[in-house]
């Protein structure tokens, strides 16, 4: 049986991507889930996508796999950080998104950058198992955020500021203070694997340069070299 997820305080050297090439990997993975809904006519919204990717996270850990650097934490909505949404802002920027109301999707110049950029992945076999394990859960998502916020709230975690207690993630949800005014990221729980992958797998090098060339025209946060949380959580 899969060893539970933890919930922890934040910890800036392991919740967040720690260099560019790191923050660029987890935005080709998170293309490549786009890249997956449009390919299979799936309307997909940017916190299904967040759903989506979590799942893949949990799912893939139980396979002793790591592949995203941006780690989720407890709010309203469950499983969720707003650093997604500066990804997809800057994705938009460089004319890779679009997005139309809730929905989200890859523009064509999206579609040709990521067709591209996956053309070239090897298939080893971690690589696959993250792009499959992808797939399956934005089939099973996109389009049904129902089902998406149910078994994502139904999952049991222990939480590690609380006694070593074993939760759901609905009932973290409601111990927030729904009136708590939202500062920064910092101040909610972060979840974690219980026992960290010893596979970690990330966008190949020469992805993340040309997607890094793709996206040069558009002003960086370099929050990498700073250790002002503003720049993470504006």
């Amino acid at each position: 049986m899969p060893l539970l997820s933890k919930v922890v305080s934040f910890d800036y050297n392991k919740h967040l991507p720690q260099s560019s090439s790191e923050k660029t990997s987890d935005l080709f993975f998170l293309v490549t889930a786009l890249f997956i809904a449009n390919s299979k006519d799936k309307e997909i919204t940017k916190l299904t996508l967040q759903k989506t990717l979590f799942q893949s996270v949990q799912s893939l850990a139980a396979k002793d796999i790591s592949f995203l650097n941006t780690f989720f934490f407890i709010n309203t909505y469950g499983p969720f950080n707003n650093i997604f949404y500066q990804y997809m802002e800057g994705l938009e920027q460089a004319d890779l998104v679009k997005t139309e109301g809730k929905t989200i999707d890859l523009t064509a110049k999206g579609l040709r950058v990521v067709s591209d950029l996956l053309s070239e992945i090897s298939q080893d076999t971690e690589m696959q198992t993250v792009l499959l394990d992808l797939e399956q859960r934005v089939e099973r998502y996109a389009g049904d955020p129902t089902k998406a916020i149910n078994e994502t709230h139904a999952l049991r975690v222990i939480d590690t500021t609380n006694n070593q207690k074993v939760k759901t993630i609905k009932e973290l949800i409601k111990e927030l203070n729904p009136e708590q005014k939202f500062i920064t990221g910092t101040q909610f729980k972060y979840i974690e694997p219980n026992k960290k992958p010893s596979k970690r797998v990330q966008a190949p090098a020469k992805t993340i340069n040309e997607l890094e060339e793709i996206l040069a025209k558009v002003e960086p946060s370099d929050y990498e070299k700073t250790s002002d949380l503003s720049l993470l959580f504006s």
